[in-house]
């Protein structure tokens, strides 16, 4: 794999577990896009479930 492809999927890994922390770094505007994508995706309940409270 090239080196492009590792970071790409490690970013793209990251956005998916926790997309308001992630995206928040835009602004507000890109947290309410994570929030978004964070409950059709259902991320909070298996973050939740695996390690506690945000």
């Amino acid at each position: 794999m090239t080196p492009m492809r590792i970071v790409v999927f490690f970013s793209a890994l990251i956005v998916l577990l926790n997309p308001p922390m992630v995206l928040g770094m835009f602004g507000s505007e890109g947290r309410r896009l994570g929030v978004v994508i964070e409950e059709g995706l259902g991320t909070a309940s298996l973050r939740i479930a695996m390690w506690g409270r945000r």
